[in-house]
């Protein structure tokens, strides 16, 4: 259990950390407004970004406090958060999913190939990234584990 507030607590600092360079980013994005109309779009797009992840940051943050002053809240989820049958669960939802993605995307570049070139290679490019990520993070946990 001490493991577990041990790494909430860092958590803490992480997400306290990621508040801290999102509020600059949004601090330097709304304080220079003299770009182009095209850059002020990507500007107000990033803005949204920046204060959702905020929120969110913020959210988690507020959460792991709570459980940390108070013993019942963080067994709860301790207990949550090490249940071999949710993590089970996770798992076998994560792998359909990312079944899903690669039949969906494979299908996707296959069709947009009769509408656009630019649009094929761009999903092809996505489908390759997130094949190389997942067989570099299993060469790794092959590793670790």
């Amino acid at each position: 259990m001490e493991d577990f507030r041990k790494k909430l607590q860092k958590n803490n600092k992480i997400y306290l950390l990621f508040i801290l360079f999102s509020t600059a980013c949004l601090i330097a994005i709304n304080t220079v407004s003299v770009f182009p109309a095209k850059i002020n779009q990507a500007a107000e797009v990033n803005t949204g970004l920046f204060a959702g992840l905020i929120i969110i940051s913020l959210v988690n943050l507020v959460r792991n406090k709570k459980a940390l002053s108070d013993d019942k809240i963080l067994k709860a989820m301790y207990i949550r958060n090490t249940d071999e049958r949710n993590n089970l669960i996770m798992k076998k939802a994560s792998q359909a999913t990312f079944t899903i993605i690669i039949v969906g995307l494979a299908i996707a570049t296959i069709v947009s190939q009769y509408f656009s070139a630019v649009v094929s290679s761009t999903l092809s490019c996505c489908m390759a990234f997130i094949l190389i990520v997942y067989f570099s993070v299993t060469a790794f946990y092959n590793r670790k584990m």
